[in-house]
């Protein structure tokens, strides 16, 4: 009996021995890295009209000096002389660059009427919605009008606001060398149908595309 008694003592003295062990200090370290910089990339889109040429102005035009904008350019620009009617088609290009370090993709593209001339045709129906109405815009990646088309549609649609890309091409980041580039295909068509009302008149259209950082950026 006296035996059994001392073991179980001996075992709670032992039990307290570990609790009283646990609170002995230890050594502990912390290493830090400071200073850490932290860069955000860049989305950054121009464009060039007609193949790349550096004069700004108007993919579409009638005259040499509405293409022009800088006095003395005039030889290196297209001599476009016809005007439009119904059922012609002109197609101009422009090259979309990617100047920033992030890779884009063009997702949308949009137009804008900034001005126009002449009388309405209707009282319910403005000079700029019936020009609107009677164009049609097709924009595809030059060389692939079938299968890479980013838009296919009215005037009427793209004055609305940014139309979602059907087809919405990607471009690398800009890496010090030439720019990359995709090079798009404005294919524009005055409607066979297209009025009187339309004789005439001038109106000035810009066209926007726009750009979004992909997800597959590095």
């Amino acid at each position: 009996m006296k035996t059994k008694l001392f073991v179980l003592v001996l075992a709670v003295l032992l039990v307290a021995g570990l609790a009283g062990g646990a609170t002995v200090a230890i050594f502990t370290d912390t290493a830090d890295n400071d200073g850490n910089i932290f860069t955000a990339g860049t989305v950054d889109i121009a464009a060039d009209r007609d193949l790349g040429d550096p004069i700004p102005g108007p993919m579409f035009y009638t005259t040499i000096a509405e293409g022009a904008v800088e006095p003395g350019q005039e030889e290196l620009l297209e001599n476009v002389t016809d005007v439009w009617w119904p059922g012609r088609t002109v197609a101009r290009n422009l090259d979309v660059r990617n100047l920033g370090s992030l890779r884009v993709r063009l997702n949308q593209v949009s137009a804008a009427i900034t001005s126009i001339n002449g009388e309405d045709p209707t009282e319910n129906q403005s000079l700029a919605d019936y020009f609107a109405d009677n164009m049609n815009v097709k924009i595809y990646v030059a060389g692939h009008p079938t299968n890479k088309v980013l838009f296919n549609g009215s005037l009427t649609t793209l004055l609305a606001g940014p139309q979602n890309c059907i087809y919405k091409p990607a471009i690398a980041p800009y890496t010090g060398f030439w720019p990359p580039m995709v090079q798009l295909v404005y294919e524009v068509t005055m409607d066979s149908d297209a009025g009187n009302d339309l004789q005439g008149i001038v109106p000035v259209v810009s066209f926007y595309v726009h750009a979004e950082q992909t997800k597959n950026n590095p």
